[in-house]
C-alpha cells in the first residue's frame, strides 16, 4: 500500500512495501502517479492476457494443430460436443458439406431477389446459419465417429471454403446493394488471408482458425448483422468524386481494408518469426 507524508521535506522514505510519498515535492507525487499508473497497466494487460486466453480453444485436427481465438470458440466447441452425438446416422459428412455449398448459393440468391424484396433476405440470415453448420460439423461429425480422411477432408473443406467465398461474393455484388468491383475486393482480401492461414499451416503444421477475435463464425455474425441493417435500412447513396456509393460499399470497404491490415501484420509477424527459426539453423550447422 501507499502512504502518504503530509511532513514538509524533500526525502521520502520506504518500509517493505509501502512507500510514504511527500506532496509538497513534485517529483516524489510523480513518480507515486508514474509506480501506480504501472501497477494499472499491468494488472490490466494481466487480466486482458487471461481473457483472452479462456477464449482460445486447441486441439488435434488429424496431424495438425488447430488453434481458435475466436470471440465465439469455447461456445461452438462445446455445440459441437452436444450436437454432434444427436446427429442421425445417415448424416454422413459429406452430407453436410454438401449443405455448406447449396447454402452459399441460396445466400446468393437471398442478396440478389432481397435487393428487389427485402423478405427474400431471409434466405441470406438462414444460408448464413446452414453454411456454419455445414462447413463447422462436417469435420467435426468425421472426428467423432473417427471416420476422419486427413487429406481428403483438408482439400475439399478448403477448396469448397474458397468456392463459397466467391459465391457470396458475386451474389452480393449483383444485388445492388455492393458494387461488383466492391464486392470482389473483399472477396480478393478474404482469399488471401485463406492463403495465408494454408502456407503457416504447411510451413509449421499448424491451422489457425482465427486472426485475434475474429474467425469464420464471427464473419458469418457480421454478415447477419449487414444483413438486418439491409431489411431496415433505407439505401442511402453518396457521391464521391462523381461515382455511387451505398453506405452497403462503404461499409464493405471499412472490412476490407481492416482485413488488409490483418493481413499484412500477419505478413510481417509471421515474416520474422519464421526468418528468425531458419536463421537457428545456420548456427548449428557452423
Amino acid at each position: 500500500m501507499f502512504g502518504i507524508n503530509f511532513n514538509n521535506g524533500n526525502s521520502a522514505k520506504k518500509n517493505g512495501n509501502n512507500q510514504d510519498v511527500n506532496i509538497f515535492d513534485v517529483k516524489s507525487v510523480d513518480e507515486f502517479i508514474e509506480k501506480l499508473t504501472l501497477g494499472f497497466n499491468k494488472t490490466l494487460e494481466r487480466e486482458i492476457r487471461e481473457q483472452l486466453k479462456k477464449l482460445k480453444v486447441e486441439y488435434r485436427r488429424d496431424d495438425q494443430n488447430a488453434i481458435n481465438t475466436g470471440i465465439t470458440a469455447n461456445a461452438e466447441e462445446a455445440i459441437k460436443e452436444w450436437v454432434c452425438p444427436r446427429i442421425p446416422k445417415w448424416v454422413t459428412p459429406d452430407m453436410l458439406t454438401a449443405l455448406g455449398v447449396f447454402s452459399a448459393f441460396m445466400i446468393a440468391a437471398g442478396f440478389i431477389l432481397g435487393f428487389f424484396n427485402g423478405y427474400y433476405l431471409i434466405l441470406v440470415v438462414v444460408g448464413l446459419f446452414l453454411h456454419w453448420f455445414g462447413d463447422s460439423f462436417d469435420g467435426s461429425l468425421a472426428r467423432y465417429r473417427k471416420q476422419t480422411r486427413p487429406n481428403y477432408g483438408y482439400y475439399i473443406d478448403h477448396i469448397i471454403d474458397g468456392l463459397a467465398v466467391m459465391i457470396f461474393s458475386f451474389g452480393l455484388g449483383l444485388s445492388g446493394f455492393v458494387k461488383i468491383e466492391i464486392a470482389l475486393v473483399f472477396a480478393i482480401m478474404y482469399l488471401l488471408l485463406m492463403i495465408h492461414v494454408e502456407l503457416v499451416t504447411f510451413v509449421q503444421n499448424e491451422f489457425r482458425y482465427s486472426f485475434g477475435l475474429i474467425g469464420p463464425t464471427e464473419m458469418r455474425i457480421i454478415g447477419v448483422m449487414f444483413t438486418v441493417a439491409m431489411f431496415f435500412l433505407p439505401i442511402i447513396r453518396y457521391d464521391v468524386y462523381g461515382h455511387s456509393f451505398t453506405q452497403y460499399d462503404i461499409g464493405l470497404v471499412v472490412v476490407s481494408i481492416i482485413m488488409f491490415l490483418i493481413l499484412l501484420f500477419s505478413i510481417l509477424t509471421k515474416g520474422i518469426e519464421l526468418d528468425a527459426i531458419d536463421r537457428k539453423k545456420w548456427k548449428k550447422e557452423i
